[in-house]
Parts: structure tokens; sequence; C-alpha cells
């Protein structure tokens, strides 16, 4: 795919999900996309190496989250694998103050490289099995927790809802059975403090692909947690 046509396809998939790309934008994106390529043959970092499905399976996908993250949010992204979505909406919000948190060290060597790389102030890149410190550091720091494929809601949570503030959200990334795994795990989540704040249903650009975004709320104080 020649950089107009990526361009192209980036851009117009973004607008559906109501967000302008500028330029700078576009080709940090594109940096993005060759680190992937060269890294991925090194490493099991991604496992489709497609141009086209890369930018709308996971660029498009990760932006999905954009606007539910309020401006200046202190973020993390648990379990982001190659970056999704945490750096992907980095991209497009430097505001945000990122963090990712990442259990393989291969994929932590890779997210700090291309966080130097596109030179993504603001953006820190952990590794779950050795910064024990950090993680407890980060109890109750973060506006938001994201996940896109960390496991089942009720892990995504269980673990997630310790990094939150008060009054923080937990965004869940799901397919088409977000909703009905919701309401299986709802009763769990209550007991952790959590309400839902949001679920919303979209379809990703071009592929008409099931999304569910689910928004949980930590209402509760940290200390009448009941996590199962």
């Amino acid at each position: 795919m020649d950089q107009t046509e990526f361009f192209r396809l980036l851009s117009a998939g973004a607008a559906e999900l109501g967000l302008f790309l500028t330029e700078k934008h576009l080709k940090d994106f594109a940096r993005y996309l060759d680190e992937l390529q060269v890294w991925a043959k090194r490493m099991n970092l991604i496992r489709r190496m497609d141009e086209r499905e890369i930018i709308l399976k996971d660029f498009l996908d990760s932006l999905t989250v954009v606007k539910y993250l309020s401006e200046g949010a202190s973020v993390m992204d648990l379990g982001p694998g190659a970056g999704f979505p945490g750096l992907p909406a980095k991209i497009v919000r430097p505001d945000l103050k990122m963090t990712l948190l990442e259990a393989s060290r291969k994929k932590v060597y890779f997210l700090k490289n291309l966080v130097r790389y596109l030179g993504l102030e603001g953006t820190e890149v952990h590794w779950s099995g050795e910064d024990k410190e950090a993680e407890k550091n980060f109890r109750g720091r973060f506006d938001f927790v994201l996940c896109r494929a960390f496991g089942s809601l009720q892990k995504f949570s269980t673990i997630g809802v310790l990094f939150l503030k008060q009054g923080g959200i937990l965004l869940a990334m799901k397919g088409k059975k977000g909703k009905a795994e919701l309401e299986r795990a709802l009763p769990a989540l209550e007991k952790m403090g959590l309400d839902l704040a949001f679920l919303n249903g979209l379809r990703l650009p071009f592929l008409g692909h099931e999304r569910i975004l689910i928004g949980l709320r930590k209402e509760k104080k940290e200390d009448h947690l009941q996590i199962s």
C-alpha cells in the first residue's frame, strides 16, 4: 500500500469516528506501521501483517476510545501488546498522560523503542513482571484504565480497579458478545465498587464489525472493595 492510500484510508476511517487527523498524525501512524512490520519479523508481536488489516482492525479500532477520554487525563493501558489501544490514542491526543503496563518483556522493549521513535512525551512503559514497586505506586492514580485484549471483563476489572482513582473509569473494548458478558459479570463488578457508566455499541469503519465499549466507574472507597 502506498502512502497516499494509507493516509486516505486512515483519514476516512477516523472521520467516521468523528476524528480529524493532521498530517503529523498520519505520518506518526505510518512510522508506527513501519516499526510494527520490522519488529514483527523478529518476535511474535502481532498476528496480522496485512497493512490494510492493521489500519482497520488495530489503528482505527484503538481510536474508538478517544472520545471517552477527558482532556489531560491520566490513562493506563493494561496489557497493550503492540501498543493497542494506548499508543494510537496518544498519537491523536498528546494531552493524555499515558502509562502502558505490559507482561511480555519483549513487547516492553518494542513499546519503549516505539515511544522514543515517535517522540511520545508523557508516555511511560513498564514491565509488570519486574516493576512490582511501580505497580504499587500506580494504585489509585489513574482517571482511566483501558484494555482491548486482556481477558474476561471480570479479570480486567479485578486488576484494573486497583489502579483507578475514585470516580475513575475502566474502559473495556469488547466484541458483539460484550453486552452478554457484562450482564453475567455485573454482580461481581458491583461487589468491587464498580457501577456502569456507559455501554455503547458501534461498528468499525469499512469492516462493519460490531464493537461494544463498556465503561465502569469506581464509586466506592477502596477499603470497601471485595475482589472476587
